[in-house]
């Protein structure tokens, strides 16, 4: 197995030292992350800085391709930080080459974006009509009309707290020390925290109890804002795997069909 990520690692390198600049868009890509994944631990375990970078930007590229834009940028800052710019070896144009690629990333808004764009442009709309007819009702100009108002804080207070608990706390340690086991104690303790701080959490996402644990347990990650990398280590599956898991759920917990930062965006407003 390692031979064989070796020559395939090794002829993807040469195809891409063999790209110039004017070939930033058309660098070879996979269809999903298996094989780059692979790629990166093999790499990042016994090759030089110049491999672990380029096995590096072959997973972002492919993530760009996947359109998980946030992963592409996790994996770009990854090349930068393998990169040893004091040797004389250095692969600088591919250096140079993520630079430009992250700006183009971080300047150009993702689906969700756009998703949320349109929620709120929506709702902006829905209070302006509702105010004019409350208004059109007023008899003698006396009656004030309020509309009601999202207090944004009270979500931000809510997850707040709960990262203080110590079930949360627990897998932030986890996500830092990936060596160590999940026990089924930290997972009850986990369910048993969002429970109590989000109680209506899982009649929304599962109300008729018959969800996977795995599932479930996703839907409670994401809802806690750990990253997709985060999660794809704590149930040892792989990112491709959780991509998956996430548009499937975006149509069973929702009845939507989208991308997976739809379901994630949908997540945090329950």
């Amino acid at each position: 197995m390692q031979k064989s990520l070796t020559i395939i690692g090794i002829f993807l390198c040469l195809v891409l030292q063999g790209c110039d600049d004017k070939q930033d868009q058309e660098d070879m890509m996979m269809t999903n992350d298996t094989l780059a994944v692979s790629l990166c631990d093999y790499f990042d375990g016994r090759g030089t800085p110049n491999e672990r970078m380029l096995a590096h930007y072959i997973l972002a590229r492919t993530y760009i391709d996947m359109d998980e834009i946030p992963l592409a940028l996790e994996e770009l800052q990854k090349v930068v930080a393998s990169a040893d710019t004091t040797a004389a070896d250095c692969d600088r144009r591919l250096l140079a080459r993520v630079h430009r690629q992250m700006n183009m990333l971080q300047e150009q808004p993702s689906g969700s974006s756009y998703l949320y764009l349109w929620l709120v442009l929506s709702g902006f709309f829905v209070l302006s009509i509702g105010g004019v007819l409350l208004l059109s009702k007023k008899r003698d100009g006396k009656e004030k009309v309020e509309l009601p108002q999202k207090d944004d804080s009270v979500e931000s207070s809510v997850y707040e707290k709960m990262t203080e608990t110590e079930a949360y706390l627990r897998f932030k340690d986890l996500s830092k020390h990936p060596q160590q086991s999940i026990t089924k104690e930290d997972w009850a303790s986990l369910e048993a925290m969002v429970d109590g701080y989000l109680p209506d959490f899982r009649k929304k996402v599962d109300p008729s109890h018959s969800m996977k644990d795995a599932d479930y347990r996703i839907c409670m990650l994401i809802r806690l804002r750990f990253s997709p990398s985060e999660i794809a280590v704590f149930l040892d599956i792989t990112l491709q795997n959780l991509y998956s898991r996430r548009k499937q759920l975006l149509s069973n917990v929702f009845h939507v069909t989208g991308k997976p930062q739809e379901f994630d965006q949908l997540l945090q407003e329950l």
